[in-house]
């Protein structure tokens, strides 16, 4: 999300400043005078909320499509610390962690034999094609072919497996 600053000088300039999250800029805008526009000062308002509230827009979007997602996996996993195995391992804390190294779970052997940590990277990958990434494993799940889709339940799993 681009941040976005105001510098006001002692000469009552006005300053509009956008840089992306690199610290690049990305546009400026000065407005000079003895006193501020009222103009100056709404574009400089209405600015500042559009570009925060369309990011915040797009991530609720973007966590209701990966809850509506998410649903088809909670028919055989959990995702709360404390709660028990399903057909398939509880996912609480799996970002970080080996796949198929939870202790008191019956992993297939084609899971036991996986050699990842799983990231937002290797999720996305395997949520496009599990059957490649793993041969033989028992899930029985054909993957998401949509990225955008892929990109959602990850963003929502962020918010529910963490510790």
């Amino acid at each position: 999300m681009p941040n976005f600053y105001i510098f006001m000088g002692l000469s009552m300039s006005l300053k509009i400043c956008f840089y992306n999250d690199l610290k690049k800029k990305i546009l400026c805008v000065r407005q000079k005078g003895k006193l501020l526009s009222f103009t100056a000062f709404y574009l400089a308002v209405t600015a500042f909320f559009f570009v925060s509230g369309t990011h915040v827009l797009a991530n609720d979007v973007l966590l209701k499509r990966g809850q509506q997602l998410f649903k088809k996996c909670v028919h055989c996993h959990t995702y709360n610390k404390h709660h028990d195995h399903r057909i398939g391992p509880n996912l609480y804390g799996m970002f970080g962690r080996k796949a198929g190294a939870i202790l008191d779970y019956d992993y297939s052997d084609a899971w036991k034999k996986a050699d990842f940590i799983w990231t937002d990277k290797t999720l996305d990958t395997y949520l496009k094609a599990p059957h490649k990434m793993i041969p033989n494993n028992r899930m029985p799940f054909n993957g998401l072919s949509k990225p955008n889709d892929r990109r959602a339940l990850i963003t929502y799993m962020r918010t529910i497996v963490v510790p």
